[in-house]
């Protein structure tokens, strides 16, 4: 896995941070959605400036072994110059939290 974004907590229950990548670099807001209309609507929209890049939700791991479950955030982000959306995950950490991506296997 790869670390493609470090952020940090919003006061209004998001993240705010940069995804850096070899081909970007962009400011991007995790906002959530306080207007949710069913259980599998998004919980955050991914933003960078007004534009929507993207849209997250809420998820547990299944244990594995002696691990604890962990929550982290599934985002999948999108556009007209990808070819395909990209799939990351938002892991909180201490003192923020860190997308993290991985090629999917083939």
């Amino acid at each position: 896995m790869a670390t493609i974004g470090t952020f940090s907590p919003t006061k209004a229950g998001g993240y705010e941070g940069t995804i850096a990548t070899l081909m970007t670099s962009r400011k991007v807001r995790f906002v959530p959605n306080d207007k949710k209309k069913t259980e599998a609507s998004p919980d955050f929209f991914v933003k960078s400036g007004r534009c929507d890049i993207g849209v997250a939700w809420n998820e547990t791991s299944e244990p594995q072994d002696d691990s604890e479950p962990m929550d982290y955030i599934s985002v999948k982000l999108d556009g007209p110059e990808m070819n395909k959306p990209i799939n990351a995950a938002l892991f909180d950490r201490e003192d923020g939290a860190d997308l993290v991506w991985s090629r999917p296997k083939s």
